[in-house]
């Protein structure tokens, strides 16, 4: 679960490294995300000359989460840390490549380029 003023690793080549969780998007007075859902940020830390620069303010999907995410058979998955990729107003993917493992949880119609991206899904 993520909240408001949470750390998140950026897992794309985008440009940031590291973001900050500043809003919860999808509800009024919804206070956590969980895995497939969007959240507004800011960038703390960016990659030299990138398209995306430090305090930009963007909009990102959680790809990661401590907490996981619990499947239909039962099976608990939980990762090692907070991660997002970045995406544009229109929330389209910014990025050509994303690191690290990804769920079949996320496959659907308005993300569907993301399972092609990544190199490894479970």
């Amino acid at each position: 679960m993520i909240q408001e003023q949470t750390y998140l690793k950026v897992a794309d080549n985008s440009g940031g490294k590291i973001v900050k969780c500043i809003k919860v998007l999808n509800g009024t007075n919804k206070k956590y995300a969980n895995i497939g859902e969007i959240i507004k940020v800011v960038v703390k830390t960016a990659n030299f000359k990138s398209k995306i620069k430090k305090s930009q303010v963007l909009k990102a999907m959680i790809i990661r989460s401590k907490t996981g995410i619990k499947r239909l058979d039962g099976t608990i998955i939980k990762f090692n840390d907070n991660s997002v990729i970045l995406l544009n107003n229109n929330e389209q993917i910014i990025s050509t490549r994303v690191f690290g493992i990804i769920l079949r949880e996320l496959k659907n119609e308005k993300f569907a380029k993301l399972i092609s991206l990544s190199n490894e899904i479970i």
